[in-house]
């Protein structure tokens, strides 16, 4: 889906139910989408805090094993699935002004590291590195043998 069309989903959403609620029961109709809307914001925010909480409490980048990261990591997750897999926040490399993408890199105690590639919040690239080696996964190469 696209992005712009993404972030007009909700809100088309909440004024249908809003609508829907107004014709079938009048204002108490209208309160109670109101109400359930906030009530499901409510929710997916206490879960993001949550998420968040728990990995401020690691070290930034670090985690226990890269190569079982990239494992559980495909392309497309959206970026606060690929933080609750790494139970850390990546560390955030500079990227190119004026684009949509963001880089984060998450490291083992072996020396290994894992690069991220995001668009629009959504993972794109993975790429894993231990000294020169790099083992590279991509929307394009991720069906391909």
């Amino acid at each position: 889906m696209p992005p712009a069309l993404r972030s007009l989903l909700f809100p088309a959403l909440v004024l249908a139910l809003c609508y829907a609620g107004w014709r079938s029961y009048g204002w108490q109709g209208l309160l109670l989408a109101l109400l359930m809307s906030s009530f499901w914001v409510l929710l997916h925010f206490t879960k993001l805090m949550r998420l968040l909480r728990a990995a401020a409490s690691r070290p930034v980048g670090a985690v226990e094993d890269v190569r079982a990261l990239q494992g559980r990591l495909r392309p497309g997750m959206p970026m606060h699935e690929v933080v609750r897999q790494a139970a850390s926040l990546g560390k955030r490399e500079p990227g190119t002004p004026g684009e949509n993408t963001e880089d984060f890199v998450w490291h083992d105690p072996q020396g290994r590291t894992l690069h991220l590639r995001f668009d629009h919040g959504r993972l794109r690239r993975i790429e894993r590195r231990h000294g020169q080696a790099t083992k590279t996964t991509d929307d394009q190469t991720a069906g391909q043998p």
